[in-house]
């Protein structure tokens, strides 16, 4: 992990001594992309942070930070390179405790169809690829958004495969997520965020189980950086193991962070 560190901060220098174009990407959502991208040649680096509480019984903590350093390749696409941890702090309850680790790195592409406001909808393509040893995920997304004054909305439909290599097995997930925010000022923004997700045995063979989350989220901006923080409460999931809700395969609340800085 020491060397993807040193590897991943080298790119970062490289990245401020060839660029120095002045712009945010601004996240209003952190579970909803915006079919925004940036202008050619720009970059951005940014810190995510994802953290999952509560199961059934006993203790449950995860944290996932990922570090992701984004480039305008034109005004229309934009490339984003990842880097994912996970760590993992259980008791009393059948899953197990894991250090700090270094998991998989991925490669996104986001390409904007069309220009801002020129349809009734704003409407984005994704697509990310994620390799972690024995493990593959391919991750495409449809992305729409619309801004109407000081309101900003958005809708995200998203797929995932992810293949066992060694095992030869798949599993895949299906997520709706949607948000609506507002404008306070030019630097502040208070939203409310929606995600459904739903797991699958195999390629979309059997649903295993699905949860509904729900929560506000708050947005921060200046000149060089922006910060945005959403906090979900699970609000129903089936199959049910406590209080209608799943805290089998979801948990009960996700906090996300996430920090972009200017190069």
């Amino acid at each position: 992990m020491k060397k993807t560190l040193i590897l991943f901060a080298a790119a970062v220098l490289i990245a401020l001594s060839l660029n120095n174009i002045s712009f945010a990407d601004r996240k209003y959502f952190a579970r909803s992309y915006l079919a925004y991208t940036l202008p050619q040649r720009a970059m951005e680096l940014e810190i995510w942070n994802t953290m999952r509480i509560g199961k059934t019984e006993g203790y449950y903590y995860r944290m996932q930070p990922r570090f992701e350093l984004e480039y305008g390749a034109t005004d229309r696409l934009t490339t984003s390179l990842y880097m994912n941890f996970d760590q993992r702090t259980a008791s009393d309850n059948g899953y197990s405790s894991s250090p700090l680790e270094f998991t998989s790195s991925s490669l996104e592409l986001r390409y904007r169809l069309t220009n801002p406001d020129e349809f009734f909808i704003d409407p984005a393509l994704y697509f990310e690829f994620s390799y972690g040893g024995s493990e593959l995920e391919y991750e495409p997304k449809i992305i729409l958004s619309k801004r109407f004054g000081d309101v900003v909305t958005a809708v995200n439909i998203n797929a995932e495969i992810e293949r066992k290599v060694i095992e030869s097995e798949h599993e895949s997930k299906f997520e709706i997520t949607a948000g609506v925010a507002y404008d306070l000022s030019n630097n502040i923004a208070i939203g409310l965020e929606f995600r459904n997700h739903r797991n699958y045995t195999d390629i979309y063979e059997e649903e295993e189980n699905q949860a509904t989350f729900l929560g506000p989220t708050f947005n921060i901006q200046t000149e060089e950086l922006y910060f945005t923080i959403n906090f979900l409460k699970q609000v129903g999931g089936s199959p049910a193991t406590k209080d209608n809700l799943d805290l089998d395969g979801h948990e009960n609340f996700e906090i996300r962070t996430i920090l972009g800085i200017n190069l």
